[in-house]
């Protein structure tokens, strides 16, 4: 007699869980709220790096500035100006277009010897950038200005204001070479009227005595002020 066969019984396959929509729901709000974080993050970390970098704005055309003036020039500019005799410190920079040097000469320095080593200083200027090539403006475009600054000292508590000279070279893309005396004022008479001026002290019994203490320094740091403010 044939035996009969053995049934198995075979595993139901597992089911699939389906995913929760409570799942999804928490995902699809953790996105929502971390994407508008993660701009508003990324907008601070670059602003931040940005900040201590100078805003360039367009300021000179195609044609503007032509040619460069290089770093390797200033360098060489700088050196032939200790080589001007009675000078204790020069520095030379570039800024807005506007090359500038500064020219520190000794304290026994009078205006007769800082117009000669600022005149010194225009010639080692034109001998590495040549005035009508640099700064002066072509037809269609603009170039570099020019300011050459000679000083004996800077007033200070050790260095009185009557001994201060003070000389200025000027030439700008638009106009010519000027020369400036800037402690000798262009219009002496206006500049003692004005130092001679006696201030009165608001509220005052007596108005002549009130300026007389008022009168001494303060009338020449007026006058100083006023003088300076002609050549500006």
């Amino acid at each position: 007699m044939a035996e009969k066969p053995v049934k198995r019984k075979t595993g139901s396959k597992p089911k699939r869980q389906k995913v929760k929509q409570g799942h999804k729901l928490v995902w699809i709000t953790l996105v929502i709220i971390l994407l508008p974080l993660l701009v508003v993050g990324y907008v601070l970390l670059t602003s931040a790096k940005e900040s201590n970098q100078p805003v360039e704005g367009n300021r000179f055309g195609p044609n503007d500035l032509n040619p460069k003036i290089t770093e390797a020039q200033m360098n060489s500019i700088q050196s032939d100006l200790m080589n001007i005799g009675g000078v204790e410190t020069a520095t030379v920079d570039l800024k807005s277009a506007t090359l500038r040097l500064h020219i520190n000469m000794v304290d026994q320095a009078g205006d007769e010897n800082l117009q000669a080593a600022a005149n010194q200083a225009y010639d080692i200027v034109n001998n590495y950038l040549p005035i009508e090539t640099y700064f002066t403006n072509p037809a269609d475009g603009k170039n570099y200005d020019l300011e050459i600054d000679a000083y004996n000292y800077l007033v200070d508590d050790a260095h009185p204001q009557e001994g201060w000279h003070f000389v200025k070279i000027s030439k700008s893309g638009a106009g010519q070479k000027v020369t400036d005396i800037i402690t000798t004022p262009r219009n002496p008479e206006l500049a003692a009227d004005v130092k001679n001026q006696q201030p009165v002290t608001p509220g005052a019994a007596d108005p002549q005595a009130a300026s007389e203490a008022g009168a001494g320094e303060g009338q020449e740091d007026i006058a100083e002020q006023i003088i300076q403010e002609d050549y500006q």
